[in-house]
């Protein structure tokens, strides 16, 4: 059960109400997430703007994906990783290869996947990213790549221990 109470559309403010009206799914229902999330409507429209701007970018959505589900998978988000699969599989990331994210250096991988795979793995557990992955993605992608891929390891890192912190149910 949640930590905090879940704000539904008959409960909600109207800045609340603003917001899950611009979250809620083709299926008319509202992530549990974003329901914990507007209680404080200002900070969740702004990480949405900030979310958004990570799809425009150049980072292929294959290897942002993989960043998600590997950065999850080590903080024990089963929220977030459950949430990613699905986009994941959207983007082109394989069944075998969301079995295997936990294992970077799974054939199932590219070798630029598995590079990829190896700086979530840095990033979340040592907030450092050594010298020898980073020279190899380098050779690999742009250094707005590398940005783009940077910052959605620290949106998995910062969901995740909402989720966590919040006890978000699944939805």
């Amino acid at each position: 059960m949640a930590r905090l109470r879940y704000v539904e559309k008959e409960t909600a403010g109207p800045e609340q109400e603003k917001i899950l009206a611009q979250l809620t799914q083709k299926s008319g229902k509202i992530a549990n997430m974003w329901k914990l999330w507007s209680h404080s409507p200002q900070t969740l429209e702004a990480y949405m703007v900030f979310s958004k701007s990570l799809v425009k970018g150049t980072l292929d959505p294959k290897l942002r994906e993989l960043a998600y589900l590997k950065t999850s998978l080590i903080n024990g988000c089963a929220y977030c990783a459950e949430g990613h699969k699905g986009p994941a599989r959207r983007a082109g990331v394989t069944e075998q290869q969301i079995q295997d994210v936990g294992n970077s250096e799974s054939a199932a991988f590219s070798d630029l996947e598995k590079l990829v795979l190896r700086y979530a793995e840095e990033l979340t557990r040592t907030v450092r990213t050594s010298d020898d992955v980073m020279n190899e993605l380098k050779k690999s992608l742009s250094e707005a790549d590398i940005v783009e891929l940077n910052v959605t390891v620290g949106m998995a890192n910062l969901t995740n221990r909402f989720n966590m912190s919040m006890m978000t149910d699944l939805d």
